[in-house]
């Protein structure tokens, strides 16, 4: 999440300064509910770190909202900025979280089984815009 100047005259200002060190100090808890969920790119953009936690009685899928929708959330972001998301599995055996991607502009990087987050772990993943409207998402 970057420090950019947003005012007319490029500066940045006290006020600018102050609203991005209170975001990057959040942390805001989602409690997914026992059901496919998708994530809200506002609550996303929100708060400098989101954790989802699931109790799943079946496989379950979590999945991302739309680049689209995540530069829209993100007023701030240009290529190479980024945010994290951590997905904890609260269920004690079985069945694992997927984390998917949303219908267009999202790129899950790397093998499929780093998108799924087995019964009682968690898993942190990194999501780099690579344009306003485009992100890719790693498993941390």
């Amino acid at each position: 999440m970057p420090l950019l100047a947003n005012d007319t005259s490029g500066a940045l200002t006290r006020k600018r300064v102050e609203t991005w060190a209170s975001k990057v100090e959040k942390t805001t808890v989602v409690a997914a509910t026992d059901a496919a969920t998708v994530m809200s790119a506002t609550t996303l953009a929100g708060a400098g770190h989101i954790v989802y936690t699931m109790t799943p009685t079946a496989a379950r899928t979590l999945t991302t909202p739309t680049g689209a929708e995540l530069g829209a959330a993100f007023t701030d972001e240009a290529a190479g900025t980024s945010f994290e998301f951590t997905v904890v599995n609260v269920a004690a055996a079985t069945y694992a979280i997927t984390v998917t991607a949303g219908a267009t502009g999202i790129t899950l990087v790397g093998a499929a089984a780093n998108f799924a987050v087995a019964a009682a772990t968690s898993a942190t993943y990194l999501v780099v815009f690579t344009s306003t409207t485009a992100a890719s998402i790693y498993r941390k």
